[in-house]
């Protein structure tokens, strides 16, 4: 059997009752479908596992193959025992032995705490915060205290996924323009600003050699200006060093980097600045045009998020880890060769301005967007799984769990229209599909 090259997820969401409400099970496979579509378009495998427990049901598996990297499996077990089993039987064969699962409600969690517990798995539970219940209630079946618990204690993480009007929002305000924090930064409404998140070395060589590197591409960004003439932009490049050093430290950076621009007679062409200490990062975050990740052995996502976070689109390359963050057209653009050329188109694509871009910066304003919101979802779910994965290979601790993590999503009387699952026995019938959608289309409006 052909497998997908991308490192396969396992979701589950299982039901427990033949009489479980139409309308949430509607509304749970559709917020399942946007999010394993956006976590697909962020490069990875999403196995969908949707099934039902329950002593009215016999023992089943059955497979759909949407995509090279999309599956569902449903199964009906008639307990949760038979389940996992039936579960551990498919991972061994057909499904590579999930090194990462993610349960997306309370029996499924259940399921989740049986495979922690014998697998050595990576865990993630999810739950709404919306909805205004205990983790002991969002249990199906037999609501028990200890064994909600026991799925706080042993998951690896908690996502609660908070509606985008959520008055806990995870996120820090944002200044109300590009052009008012430009002008806090004492920069002009009409420079073009970039950021360079590099790694900056504090001594030796490497330091120089990045230097040169964003020199290079900067040149090839300013060539591009001056011979096509729609490509005109005032550069303003702001470096943001990913390693900490001294006061001293950074000033011999910034000499070096005062003296190539003067050596290659570029100080009219390419303006710069450097960002100082990493904290209060939030201000150029939000007054960039454009994020540059140039390491292409950047581990993670969180650099990329941060800028995605505050409307600024993010380039990284499509190799490095940063790469789950960004959605080429909708949170950034990837970049496939290593070479000035391939960089400085990128970032020229960027500061055109097209509207993707601009529906970013909307975004971060608070306008709804619901497509959207479900990729920055999948982007910020992306970085946990990244760190999860990497933690089960190294040893190291690389994710602290936050118990809950919050990650904003539409809310759910955005949820319209929808093509429900054909599960194994238990499709709603044609009558109550169309109440259900008809009841979701008058709660949306």
């Amino acid at each position: 059997m052909m497998h997908s090259p991308k490192q396969a997820i396992a979701i589950l969401s299982i039901d427990s009752k033949p009489n479980d409400s139409k309308l949430d099970t509607l509304a749970i496979h559709h917020q399942l479908a946007q999010l394993t579509s956006a976590l697909r378009k962020a490069g990875w495998q999403i196995d969908r596992f949707l099934g039902k427990v329950g002593k009215s049901w016999t023992n089943q598996v059955k497979i759909e193959r949407n995509s090279p990297d999309s599956r569902k499996i449903y199964i009906t077990a008639t307990n949760i025992a038979q389940f996992v089993r039936e579960f551990q039987k498919f991972a061994m064969h057909e499904g590579g032995n999930y090194p990462l699962i993610h349960t997306w409600n309370g029996l499924a969690g259940q399921i989740g705490l049986q495979l922690k517990v014998s697998g050595g798995m990576q865990w993630i539970h999810s739950y709404w915060s919306e909805d205004s219940l205990s983790i002991e209630s969002q249990i199906s079946g037999h609501p028990s205290a200890q064994t909600a618990w026991q799925i706080w204690h042993n998951a690896d993480e908690i996502i609660e996924f908070a509606s985008l009007n959520a008055k806990s929002s995870p996120f820090h305000p944002k200044v109300r323009s590009k052009i008012e924090a430009k002008r806090q930064l004492g920069l002009s409404a009409f420079d073009t600003v970039i950021l360079w998140v590099g790694t900056f070395a504090q001594q030796g060589d490497r330091a120089l050699q990045e230097i040169e590197r964003w020199l290079e591409i900067a040149t090839r960004l300013n060539q591009m200006s001056a011979i096509q003439r729609h490509r005109s932009w005032k550069q303003h490049w702001v470096f943001i060093a990913q390693t900490s050093g001294s006061a001293d430290d950074r000033a011999q950076i910034n000499r070096a980097i005062q003296e190539k621009v003067s050596a290659l007679d570029l100080k009219d062409k390419i303006h710069w600045s450097a960002s100082g200490s990493p904290e209060g990062l939030d201000l150029y975050y939000s007054a960039a045009d454009a994020c540059v990740l140039p390491n292409w052995r950047e581990p993670f996502a969180d650099k990329a998020l941060r800028a995605i976070d505050r409307g600024t689109p993010a380039i990284a390359s499509q190799y490095s880890g940063a790469r789950f963050a960004v959605i080429p057209k909708e949170t950034g653009l990837r970049v496939a060769a290593n070479s000035p050329e391939a960089w400085a188109e990128a970032i020229a694509q960027v500061l055109e301005g097209d509207r993707w871009v601009k529906r970013l910066w909307q975004h971060s304003l608070g306008r709804s967007d619901p497509e959207l919101s479900w990729t920055i979802a999948a982007a910020h779910l992306s970085e946990v799984y990244r760190r999860l994965l990497a933690q089960t290979i190294t040893q190291i601790p690389l994710w602290h769990s936050q118990k809950p993590y919050s990650i904003r999503l539409p809310q759910r009387a955005m949820v319209t229209d929808f093509e429900p699952d054909k599960t194994l026995d238990f499709v709603p019938s044609p009558a109550s599909d169309s109440v259900a959608v008809a009841a979701m289309r008058r709660s949306a409006s």
